[in-house]
Parts: structure tokens; sequence; C-alpha cells
């Protein structure tokens, strides 16, 4: 158990450009008929300085404060996560809207809670998705330790 180590082959890498080609065409929006909400986030490469994109899971979104919090399945072992470590400004668009982003890492307490309310409001999208990501769980007090080990950001807007 734990955050998923091993990184994706290239069929799991041509599968996740879909949603990111989707979203490009202008059809951002369309996973919410299967109860998801998705972010396309673009960085600047760390090694390359090209543009690269990603596509995560949105697990909540607090209007409050105008914050969207994200999973990084493969953690900091993700290119994406890698890219906003040194370039930290990126872009991020949800549905229609489009911005540009900085990201914080929650707590590991905040983030086994924020796993635990997201299945709460999803349970069979998010044993779908621990499932595609290797992680499985009997119950709520194990999907919380579970999700003290993933990388959980908030996504705030940054002020122009």
């Amino acid at each position: 158990m734990g955050m998923l180590e091993n990184r994706p082959g290239r069929l799991q890498k041509l599968l996740f450009k879909v949603p990111v080609w989707l979203h490009k065409m202008g059809l951002g929006g369309w996973e919410r008929l299967i109860g998801a909400q998705w972010m396309l986030i673009t960085t600047v490469g760390r090694k390359t300085g090209k543009r690269r994109d990603a596509m995560v899971d949105v697990m909540d979104y607090d209007p409050a404060t105008d914050t969207y919090y994200i999973e990084a399945a493969y953690g900091a072992h993700a290119d994406w996560y890698k890219n906003i470590q040194s370039n930290p400004i990126f872009e991020a668009k949800v549905g229609r809207r489009k911005f540009k982003a900085r990201a914080g890492a929650l707590s590991t307490e905040g983030a086994g809670e924020m796993l635990v309310q997201f299945y709460r409001a999803k349970p069979a999208y998010t044993r779908s998705v621990m499932a595609m990501a290797g992680m499985k769980f009997k119950d709520e007090e194990e999907l919380r330790l579970l999700g003290r080990n993933l990388t959980l950001l908030a996504i705030k807007p940054e002020k122009e």
C-alpha cells in the first residue's frame, strides 16, 4: 500500500493523453457526466523549457477561497509536479475557466481527510481511480492512511 511507485507504461500514457486532447479541443467539462472534474495543468518543462500538459482530478473546490484541491497520482515522481517545483507559476484550466496558478502542498492529515471526503462524495469513482493507481482499501480508515502517503495540492489562481 502507499503512493504509486511504478511510472505509467506507453499505453497508460496514451490513455492519459485522451482527456488532455479533449480539453484542448474545447470539450472540457464532459467528465462531469462520469462524476468527475478534471484540471488541465500546463507547466514549463524543467529541462526542455517546453510546454507540458497533464490532466489531474479535482477532489474539491472551495469557492470562498477560490481553491482547487488536486491529487498527484505519482506524487513527487510526476513530471508535472517536478516542473512546478522548478517553475511555480503554471496555467490551469477547469471546464472553461483558464487561469495562472500556484500550488501548495496539504499536510499529511489534511490529505487523508480530503481523500475520505472525496470518497464519501464519489465512492465508485474513488475506488476505480485508486484501483487504476494500484491502491485498494477496505474502509475509510485504510483510505485515510493511504491519503497520508499521497501528494495532495491546493491550487489557487495567481493574482494578476
